[in-house]
């Protein structure tokens, strides 16, 4: 049993750095960009583009969710208008399920969003759309302090978050100046250095030996 439940974690945590099917599309690239880029161009339409986005049907609620939650919570936080915009509007949504997302987002503070967040890897996709938001660099900070797990060898899940996390970091680095310029000023910081030293294929790849060394010792609990 031990060993099957070792394997599907395994198998997991290869899954999480497996590409954005959206991202492959051109169609769901642009999509994608809109909110990745957002805290740099500050769309007026986010609200209006949305909305479109979710009625033309390109975007799948179960494989959404978790980025929605993260991204508009923390944008609402920071943007009243925004926020109020997309109340307003919400009668709009065609797909139900889409709704009541949106219903919970507007209930809910960003504490509400991560105190009910998976601790899974998938926690650092949702830091990543919140930075993508406003930007804040406290998510940064955040990704850092879970990459620490990254050293972790015998709980699966911790290593399995705290690799995810430094893989997130090395990628956004990669793709927005901002964070790397944010990592270099960390110069005491041992993870901000690995991130900013190394390709996200390779650490991914490291990981992974990691991972299957350790299973073969049986070292994972």
């Amino acid at each position: 049993m031990k060993q099957l439940l070792a394997t599907i974690l395994v198998l997991s945590c290869s899954l999480s750095y497996a590409f954005d099917p959206y991202a492959e599309d051109p169609k769901g690239e642009k999509i994608l960009t809109l909110y990745k880029t957002y805290h740099i161009t500050k769309d007026k339409a986010i609200v209006t583009k949305t909305i479109n986005i979710i009625n033309d049907g390109l975007w799948d609620e179960g494989v959404f969710e978790m980025r929605f939650k993260a991204f508009f919570s923390e944008l609402f936080a920071v943007n009243e208008t925004v926020k109020n915009e997309f109340e307003n509007k919400l009668s709009k949504i065609k797909n139900a399920d889409f709704i009541d997302v949106f219903e919970k987002i507007l209930a809910s503070g960003v504490a509400d969003i991560y105190a009910n967040a998976p601790q899974t890897p998938d926690v650092n996709e949702m830091l990543c759309y919140s930075y993508y938001a406003n930007g804040d660099t406290k998510y940064i900070d955040q990704l850092l302090e879970k990459a620490k797990d990254n050293e972790e060898r015998t709980d699966l899940n911790r290593f399995m978050i705290g690799a995810n996390a430094l893989w997130w970091l090395a990628t956004l680095k990669a793709e927005d100046e901002n964070v790397e310029k944010y990592l270099q000023s960390l110069t005491d910081n041992q993870f901000a250095v690995t991130a900013l030293k190394s390709r996200a294929y390779d650490l991914k790849n490291d990981q992974l030996q990691v991972l299957q060394e350790q299973k073969k010792n049986k070292n994972w609990k």
